[in-house]
């Protein structure tokens, strides 16, 4: 799919846009009330050209602050999203899911959860780029 339907997380942004499939996933996850921190999918990404975000098919899901780790409810939902989002990967085409400085991805699904290096753009002990303080998700 391509980025054909304006992303429904930043409504009015010019050019921000998201596949009919990314859509579908955020209806869901907004129906499900995990977290106060917001939702954001389409972005450039300048400092990583290969992202998924420029593709709409990425959201991030953010729960408590940026910046911060989180912890009690705020950690326990951000799991919670992550297992579902898991659990629920083949009816919601997931292709990867990174928590808690750990990647899930279905073409690796046999191995589970591994710890996330940050793919070389990323620094993995940062609460933001280690993906403790958002649920990162793709689709397919």
């Amino acid at each position: 799919e391509s980025c054909t339907v304006p992303d429904p997380t930043q409504p009015g942004r010019q050019g921000a846009c998201v596949t009919p499939r990314t859509a579908k996933l955020v209806q869901q996850i907004e129906a499900m009330q995990v977290g106060h921190g917001g939702i954001s999918c389409w972005d450039p990404h300048t400092w990583n050209p290969t992202s998924d975000h420029p593709k709409g098919k990425a959201c991030d899901i953010v729960f408590g602050t940026l910046g911060k780790f989180p912890t009690g409810a705020d950690k326990e939902n951000g799991d919670r999203l992550a297992d579902w989002l898991v659990a629920n990967a083949k009816t919601w085409a997931v292709s990867y899911v990174i928590w808690q400085g750990r990647i899930w991805s279905t073409a690796r699904a046999d191995e589970g959860w591994r710890p996330y290096t940050g793919g070389g753009v990323y620094d993995p002990s940062d609460p933001t780029g280690g993906h403790f303080d958002h649920v990162h998700v793709s689709v397919q």
